[in-house]
């Protein structure tokens, strides 16, 4: 074989396993479009839009952990006890032909609870229109820790004679708010029994309205509840105003009898000034009184009058990360008094 025809061999094999490999060929497919997490400002920062959908989701939340102390009185031992708290929130929003339409779930999951998570809300929103399961107006508090009642005002006093089902309650219900940048006002109708059940009266059902209205650095409202379980109610009146180097707070609350809205006592004040130190460093102390803190089975208020005051210590760390330390005095006249107070880290997010 002479070196023309083996050439000529070789490149005809070449040419037949070319054409081999080129039928055989492995084609990759085209990629499939990702579609990124987009962010949604529409509804203020930290939303995000859902991929695929036009709803703009925000995820929020808090990791909390506190140690509780309190001082021993006549029924109560001196004690101390921990706890540690997770509480998430998913706000989903967006546009519609009825305008804004959204919807709230708060969960809460505690150490210290017998039911450890459960939900803390769950509110569908339409516009200012709210229905489903919320906080009322009751919910809003001075700065500090003074007027708060996790376990009750008097309750390191008393050790538990006062019934705490008033107040800022979660419920059933629909409420309309109309709110300006001056201007609120807002009406409720609530369902206080949770159980199953049919109902055939309505005994179980509250009303309340709210007003506000900001002049300037000063802010009031007012709002009421009426409970046609116990045919009484509430109102209470608030201020808070830029004064000086700090903000006052100031609270004034009316019975006509233990209803679920308020059953703490007949009537009752309560007064906070909070201080800016610095950026991070913020002082509150807070009093409070109350007239009258027991009542019977009719509701119809009597005994004696007690008063709290007490100082919060708040502290920024980090962005995000607070510790907070309260300490409050409680007296409740001719009956006892006693201190209590917490210390507090919390991760916000």
């Amino acid at each position: 074989m002479n070196i023309k025809s083996l050439l000529l061999g070789s490149a005809a094999a070449l040419a037949v396993v070319s054409g081999a490999q080129a039928a055989d060929a492995i084609v990759a497919a085209e990629p499939e479009p990702v579609e990124y997490v987009r962010v949604c400002d529409a509804f203020g920062t930290g939303y995000f839009y859902i991929p695929g959908t036009e709803t703009c989701l925000k995820i929020s939340g808090y990791v909390r952990a506190q140690v509780d102390v309190r001082g021993e009185n006549d029924f109560l031992d001196g004690a101390y006890r921990t706890n540690t708290r997770g509480y998430l929130t998913f706000e989903a929003k967006s546009d519609s032909e009825l305008g804004p339409i959204g919807a709230i779930i708060n969960l809460e999951t505690d150490s210290r609870s017998d039911t450890h998570t459960f939900l803390d809300g769950a509110v569908i929103t339409v516009g200012g229109l709210e229905v489903g399961y919320f906080y009322n107006y009751w919910d809003d508090g001075l700065n500090g820790e003074t007027d708060m009642f996790d376990d009750g005002p008097l309750s390191p006093v008393v050790g538990g004679l006062v019934s705490y089902i008033g107040g800022n309650t979660l419920n059933d219900g629909i409420r309309y708010t109309y709110e300006t940048d001056s201007f609120i006002v807002g009406a409720a109708v609530q369902n206080f029994d949770q159980e199953t059940g049919w109902k055939t009266d309505g005994d179980d059902v509250g009303v309340e309205a709210k007003v506000g209205a900001t002049f300037g650095p000063v802010n009031v409202t007012l709002n009421g509840g009426y409970d046609f379980g116990t045919e009484d109610g509430a109102i209470r009146g608030m201020l808070s105003a830029d004064l000086g180097p700090g903000k006052l707070g100031f609270a004034a609350v009316w019975s006509s009898g233990a209803s679920r809205y308020w059953d703490f006592s007949e009537w009752s004040v309560a007064a906070s000034y909070e201080v800016a130190v610095t950026e991070k460093f913020k002082i509150t102390p807070g009093v409070q009184y109350w007239d009258n803190v027991f009542y019977d089975a009719d509701g119809d208020y009597y005994g004696p009058n007690a008063w709290r005051a007490g100082v919060t210590l708040d502290y920024k760390l980090a962005e995000g990360l607070t510790t907070k330390a309260s300490v409050q005095y409680t007296d409740v006249e001719d009956v006892d008094s006693s201190w209590a107070g917490f210390v507090r880290l919390q991760r916000s997010f």
